[in-house]
């Protein structure tokens, strides 16, 4: 059983994904922190003394991004073949990654998490005025509306779809995500 989690950057995912881990008792497997492992290991060591991550590091959807995915889709790949139950949380539900998982004869659920756009805007301005390069692109992408909601909504082929909208800024509802998971086992 794998529950994917998808949306736009801002929507919630890692928190809904993370929540939705916690209450199945699995692995949680996000892109994100496979990046910054990624980008620890080819860093090096400033003169002050702090770690210093590649330039290309702080490019939203650059190559450490795109090795991000190879290797989330590897990971995931593994674990459904082994039937390792998990939880996977990246904005896209690429075809890559759900060709691996399908291959493997995963029942998959897929977390569509939403926001109003209002919502949306403001986490990225958070996270963008905290000086992350990456969220000051996210946070300009999205005020200049290049990206649409339907670029990170679930692909067919799922087995379940569950909309979880965290526009109310309170704790994420998993209770939909395993009614899908337990309908599922039955």
């Amino acid at each position: 059983m794998v529950v994917a989690v998808c949306g736009s950057p801002g929507a919630g995912k890692t928190t809904v994904a993370s929540a939705a881990a916690r209450c199945l008792g699995v692995l949680f497997l996000t892109r994100d922190e496979i990046k910054t492992g990624l980008g620890l290991s080819s860093a090096s060591v400033a003169k002050d003394g702090d770690v210093q991550l590649d330039h290309d590091f702080h490019i939203a959807g650059g190559p450490f991004s795109l090795r991000a995915e190879d290797v989330m889709v590897d990971a995931a790949r593994l674990l459904a073949s082994s039937r390792v139950s998990f939880v996977v949380e990246s904005s896209v539900l690429s075809p890559n990654l759900l060709d691996a998982l399908l291959a493997c004869d995963a029942r998959v659920v897929a977390v569509h998490v939403v926001a109003h756009e209002s919502v949306i805007d403001g986490r990225l301005r958070a996270r963008a005025a905290e000086g992350g390069a990456v969220d000051q692109q996210l946070a300009s992408q999205f005020q200049r509306g290049e990206m649409k909601r339907s670029i990170f909504e679930p692909p067919s082929g799922v087995d379940a779809v569950v909309e979880v909208d965290t526009s109310d800024h309170g704790d994420p509802l998993t209770e939909p995500i395993e009614a899908a998971v337990v309908a599922l086992l039955r």
